[in-house]
C-alpha cells in the first residue's frame, strides 16, 4: 500500500511539474511574440479594446472570404473580451483586409512607405495605436499578395498569420514549426495549441 501512495505521489509531482513547466513556455512564448517585434526592438504590448469589424476590398474569392469567416469563428472562440466581424461598410471597420497586388495595395491605402517590404514579402500587416498609454489598437491594416504566391494554401497561411498579428501580436518567432508566427516560411493554416494559449491570455486577462 505504501509503495503504491509514493507512486502516486511521484506521478501526481510529475504532472504538476509538466503543468508548471507550460505554463511557463505560455508566458516565455506571449513576451516574445507581444513585446517585440517582427521588424527588431522592443514594443509595447497593444490590443484592440472595441469590437473588431473587419473590411475586405481588392481581388476577392470566395474561398479566401470563407477562410476569413472560418478565422473570425476560431478568434471569437478564443476570445472572450471583444467580438470580431466582418462588415460590407468600410467606414464603420477597423480593420482592412486587402487581397491584390502590393501596388494596389499601396494604391488603395494612399501609403507608399512600405513599398520596400513589399517587394520582399507576400504578406504584411501594421496597426496605430491610441490611447494615453498606447496600449489600444486603434486600426489595422492586413494585406496578403495574391498575385506572386503559387496556391491557395499559402494564402491562407499568409491571412492568419498577417490577420493575428495585427490584433497585437508583432512578433515572430523560430521556436515552434507547428505555430503561425513562425519566423522562416511554413504553410501552417492553423494555430496550434501554443497559439491559441497566447491568445487568450493577451486579450482575456
Amino acid at each position: 500500500m505504501k509503495k503504491i501512495n509514493c507512486f502516486n505521489f511521484f506521478v501526481c509531482i510529475i504532472l504538476m511539474l509538466g503543468t508548471v513547466r507550460s505554463q511557463v513556455e505560455i508566458k516565455d512564448y506571449y513576451k516574445e511574440i507581444c513585446f517585440k517585434t517582427e521588424w527588431g526592438g522592443a514594443i509595447k504590448p497593444a490590443k484592440y479594446k472595441k469590437p473588431v469589424k473587419i473590411y475586405v476590398a481588392g481581388v476577392k474569392s470566395q474561398e479566401l472570404n470563407h477562410e476569413l469567416y472560418q478565422i473570425v469563428m476560431e478568434l471569437n472562440i478564443l476570445i472572450e473580451s471583444i467580438d470580431v466581424s466582418i462588415t460590407n461598410d468600410r467606414l464603420e471597420s477597423n480593420m482592412l483586409v486587402y487581397f491584390g497586388t502590393p501596388e494596389h495595395y499601396m494604391r488603395y491605402i494612399d501609403d507608399y512607405s512600405d513599398a520596400e517590404r513589399l517587394e520582399e514579402n507576400w504578406g504584411l500587416f501594421s496597426f496605430y495605436r491610441t490611447g494615453f498609454d498606447r496600449s489600444e489598437i486603434k486600426f489595422s491594416e492586413v494585406f496578403v499578395n495574391t498575385i506572386d504566391t503559387r496556391n491557395k494554401v499559402q494564402q491562407k497561411h499568409l491571412l492568419r498569420e498577417e490577420l493575428t498579428q495585427a490584433l497585437g501580436f508583432p512578433n515572430d518567432s523560430y521556436k515552434y514549426e507547428d505555430s503561425i508566427f513562425q519566423q522562416r516560411w511554413t504553410e501552417v493554416t492553423e494555430y496550434s495549441i501554443l497559439d491559441k494559449e497566447i491568445i487568450r491570455l493577451h486579450y482575456n486577462r
